[in-house]
């Protein structure tokens, strides 16, 4: 995948002060007993983010086949009873996501965790940023024989077939990272790679009845 690092990610002045004059909305995604309750925070004005989450979380997932999704039991197994989501446009330095460890929680976080007695886990991650990301650009390739010839409605439902895989493989990254600290990024930014290729594959199968022959590993 885009560049990812294992730090926290303090956000830009900018961006502090963005958020400042304008607070966070917050919205609760249930996505059944297999994910964690996620509640996602996002700048007031920006529910769009939230929305693209949880068509991962509550679509995406569910729909694809069993053993894909079985691929991430062992962390899903081990996630927090809720994951704070915080949803960003862009990161200033331009990763896709970070994990934020127990010792670099926000005091939202924090004050959550002490107010409900529960276990959180938090995360952010570049929703628009997520959307640019191309990590396989030879599917677009691929893609181009095919979608030209089709309805604006079919390119339409591509675009955010490809787009909500993306933003789901970068939601299970960074969990996988929560709930396995001492993995090293190169070996979850395999597995989570190899997770967006074979869920696009599945959605184009079942949504069009299409393969294309996308390559088994992804250049990062």
């Amino acid at each position: 995948m885009r560049k990812r690092t294992e730090r926290t990610h303090t956000a830009g002045l900018f961006s502090q002060l963005i958020g400042r004059m304008l607070g966070k909305g917050q919205a609760l995604i249930s996505a059944g007993d297999t994910l964690p309750l996620v509640l996602a925070r996002y700048p007031r004005g920006r529910s769009k983010l939230v929305a693209a989450l949880e068509d991962a979380l509550r679509h995406t997932f569910p729909a694809l086949p069993a053993s894909l999704r079985d691929r991430y039991q062992d962390a899903l197994s081990r996630a927090t009873p809720v994951v704070i989501a915080d949803l960003r446009r862009h990161n200033p330095c331009t990763c896709l996501g970070h994990h934020h460890p127990p010792s670099s929680h926000s005091s939202f976080a924090r004050a959550f965790a002490l107010e409900t007695g529960r276990q959180v886990g938090e995360i952010d991650l570049a929703i628009d940023a997520i959307r640019a990301w191309e990590p396989l650009p030879l599917s677009g390739l691929a893609a181009a024989a095919w979608v030209p010839d089709c309805d604006r409605g079919s390119k339409f439902e591509f675009a955010e077939a490809r787009f909500h895989a993306a933003v789901l493989s970068v939601f299970l990254h960074e969990l996988e990272h929560l709930a396995f600290p001492e993995r090293p990024e190169h070996q979850v930014r395999e597995r989570s790679n190899q997770f967006y290729v074979d869920a696009l594959q599945a959605q184009l199968s079942s949504n069009f009845g299409l393969q294309f022959g996308f390559s088994s590993s992804v250049a990062a």
